[in-house]
């Protein structure tokens, strides 16, 4: 089929045409597709995964580090049973939920950016073929001024 299509392209000439052709892999364009899922569910709403093991972290510093160490400045000045202590140890778990609040928004702004970024990318690039006369095309218009100037000869003369 394509030896018939350039062969009539060859004698009759081409029409312009227009093709896409993919800029990426199908590898590449998964990469793409499932960072736009990663996109709409951090839209909706949904909190990023790779945040997740940061603020496990910190919860886990803050049990084993800040928590004691109150415990211990408290024990020196009374007990831990005291009110004051109660309300050290709930200002410093509220500190770290806004600080964890904050930084997984920063990080899911960060994110958006990025991934909006890569959707914006183009998926494919345009290619214009342009049109080309055949064979038959020259032929025809020099047969064309032949006969133009064999009439204009006759006519004339």
């Amino acid at each position: 089929m394509a030896f018939l299509q350039g062969l009539s392209d060859f004698f009759f000439g081409s029409q312009p045409r227009l093709q896409q052709a993919p800029l990426y892999n199908q590898q590449q364009q998964g990469v793409q597709n499932q960072g736009l899922q990663m996109l709409m569910q951090l839209l909706q709403g949904g909190q990023n995964q790779s945040f997740q093991p940061i603020a496990n972290k910190a919860i886990s510093d803050f049990n084993t580090q800040t928590v004691p160490g109150l415990a211990e400045r408290f024990t020196a000045l009374g007990g831990q049973n005291s009110s004051a202590f109660q309300g050290a140890l709930g200002s410093a778990g509220a500190g770290l939920q806004e600080s964890l609040a904050a930084q997984g928004s920063q990080q899911n702004n960060q994110l958006i950016q990025l991934l909006s970024q890569l959707g914006l990318q183009p998926r494919n690039e345009n290619l214009v073929f342009q049109g080309q006369p055949g064979l038959f095309h020259g032929a025809a218009e020099g047969f064309g001024k032949g006969l133009g100037i064999w009439a204009g000869g006759k006519i004339g003369g």
